[in-house]
């Protein structure tokens, strides 16, 4: 199984990386700030779970590649992140370490056509977003992430964000409601 994360720029340029299996937290389980991020960021966004095989899939044909669709929030160490980037060395372990990456349970998609959520930080909405909302949709995702990876039945796509919400801090609450129901529901520790 593999995850792959949409990462964009600031001219909403999308790359996918695969990163470990370890970065999953599941189950609504509380995250814990790990010893090397002093300040810690977080990007919620819209999760999907292949269900087919395939190589170069073309953007038209990309919707068949999944039936399941939740949501996720990836953590990023930003005072590590900046730390790497100064001194030349990749960024990419700043967002891709253990439990960095959490899951939400999936829903069938005829179940969330328009695919809406909304994020809450200590019970105040800081983000309303969905499939409209998206800079690439996932079938484009799909179709770019085959470029370089074979896709396989259970791996997770990602689909990134450009809105990140910094200041993360001990105790805050984070929820996301998805399709009309809370999906996540867990604490930063």
């Amino acid at each position: 199984m593999k995850i792959l994360c949409t990462e964009y720029n600031t001219a909403g340029e999308a790359a996918v990386v695969a990163v470990g299996d370890d970065v999953l937290l599941r189950n609504n389980d509380d995250f814990y700030i790990p010893a090397f991020a002093g300040e810690l960021s977080c990007v919620p966004q819209l999760v999907v779970r292949l269900c087919k095989l395939g190589k170069y899939v073309s953007e038209r044909f990309a919707g068949r590649y999944y039936e399941e669709i939740g949501v996720g929030i990836r953590f990023y160490a930003d005072d590590f992140e900046r730390l790497l980037l100064m001194r030349g060395l990749p960024a990419g372990v700043a967002s891709s370490f253990s439990n960095s990456a959490a899951i939400s349970n999936l829903l069938p998609v005829a179940e969330c056509e328009d695919a809406v959520y909304e994020m809450r930080v200590n019970g105040e909405m800081v983000y309303r977003g969905g499939k409209a909302q998206q800079l690439a949709s996932m079938e484009q995702l799909i179709s770019l992430s085959s470029e370089f990876h074979t896709l396989k039945i259970g791996d997770f796509l990602y689909g990134g964000n450009m809105f990140r919400y910094g200041g993360l801090k001990v105790g805050d609450r984070l929820q996301i409601e998805f399709c009309g129901r809370l999906l996540m529901d867990f604490k930063v520790k």
